[in-house]
């Protein structure tokens, strides 16, 4: 039963419950399985393998970060995978919190809120795409969180700027981080910054420029002859390999049901898999992509629009809030949102995992929407019986289809 209009109040709200109770067992289960049935900790930990030891290089402070706890190399980077993902919900968690403070708490904001989880960039995504951008997320919806609660021009200038600096550290952990939240900090200025008035350009500068500065800096002036040297300093040990166990399918099915993964030297999978990339060059990432073809692009990218489709038009249906209203306030302003879109125009160019990008465009426009929404006169209308029937749709569909544990089809096999 879907709670509507002619229900009792203690009914709707035992159903609710249910509902919610329901949400977390699936969440529980989702991040369970990343951690017991198919983990991919060789991955996540390998983007903690490069540091500063021998040169200016992409990602080099993430390894800094593990250098700094000397042999504990595998304790801190699968910590930092986890640290990852708690922070990632955590700022899922805080925007979920935003909505649901409002003075005029409606059934609408109730339903924004419980279907944050199920969406594309949701808990799929943390546990799934462990990798530093969840870092990058989580500074963004804390950054818009703050925006909405900002007061003072002289406040919400200070979040744009502490917003661009770690942007701009972090762009030194992952090197997309700058330009992957650039439309996300862009659109929370314009949308959410209302107390900047005049000074929405300036704070969208402070908020995006760092960020996107860092990464260009990485580009210039990041070695790529590096790959000896950094495969030298990666550690040696044993550790259950998923990737080297499923290849297909059928493999899958047998490695949840004998849960047997097979072992994998560390240091000889990291360096065969993912230290040759540090030679790559913009031209060479060019073209990796191309490598892919053009079946596996646009597999990756009708998969990823899907989930960009169905998270605008879900928060649209469950809030009551057309998405002409969020984009009328971009009036006089499109020019920076289209910096911003711009900006992870590389990204694409230089990654083949379009789905990921996709998604992470979805969470930049996702988030500012839901901020955006929870104050709006709609939001306060009695949800509708189309309205119940879509919350029902999404809750279902995406539990069964997680979009955001994928990150694109045809990339290269890493056995």
């Amino acid at each position: 039963m879907i709670p509507g209009r002619t229900v009792k109040p203690i009914v709707r709200q035992r159903v609710y419950l249910g509902i919610g109770v329901a949400i977390t067992l699936w969440a529980a289960t989702v991040l369970w399985f990343a951690i017991a049935v198919v983990p991919l900790d060789v991955y996540w930990m390998s983007y903690y393998s490069a540091s500063y030891a021998h040169g200016f290089v992409r990602r080099g402070l993430a390894g800094e970060l593990v250098g700094m706890f000397p042999g504990h190399y595998f304790t801190v980077a699968l910590g930092l995978r986890w640290v990852s993902t708690a922070v990632y919900l955590c700022g899922l968690a805080a925007v979920a919190a935003a909505v649901l403070v409002r003075r005029r708490r409606a059934e609408r904001h109730l339903l924004v809120t419980m279907v944050i989880p199920l969406l594309p960039f949701g808990i799929p995504f943390a546990a799934y795409s462990a990798r530093p951008d969840l870092f990058g997320g989580a500074a963004l919806t804390l950054f818009a969180t703050g925006l909405t609660f900002a007061r003072s021009r002289a406040t919400a200038i200070g979040l744009c700027l502490v917003y661009g600096i770690a942007t701009a550290a972090l762009t030194l952990v992952h090197e997309a981080i700058g330009l992957q939240f650039a439309l996300g900090a862009v659109l929370a200025v314009v949308i959410l910054g209302r107390v900047l008035s005049a000074g929405q350009g300036a704070g969208a500068l402070l908020a995006v420029a760092p960020g996107a500065l860092t990464a260009a800096a990485i580009a210039v002036f990041g070695r790529h002859d590096i790959a000896p040297q950094l495969c030298v300093s990666v550690p040696h040990r044993l550790l259950p390999n998923a990737f080297a166990t499923i290849t297909s399918p059928s493999t899958l099915v047998r490695y949840v049901i004998d849960g047997r993964p097979r072992q994998t030297d560390y240091h000889d999978w990291v360096c065969r898999n993912v230290l040759p990339s540090y030679d790559h060059d913009i031209a060479e990432a060019l073209r990796s992509v191309g490598h892919v073809g053009i079946v596996g692009l646009t597999a990756s990218f009708v998969f990823g629009a899907a989930g960009v489709a169905v998270t605008l038009w879900g928060l649209r249906e469950l809030s009551g809030v057309p998405l002409r209203a969020f984009a009328e306030t971009l009036r006089g302003r499109m020019s920076w949102a289209s910096a911003g879109l711009i900006l992870i125009v590389p990204v694409f160019l230089t990654g083949y995992d379009w789905t990921r990008w996709l998604t992470i465009l979805a969470f930049d426009v996702g988030i500012v929407f839901i901020l955006f929404a929870a104050g709006r006169p709609e939001i306060q209308q009695p949800p509708s019986p189309k309205t119940l029937q879509v919350f029902a749709f999404l809750v279902i569909t995406l539990a069964l289809i997680p979009i955001g544990a994928v990150p694109g089809f045809g990339g290269p096999l890493m056995a």
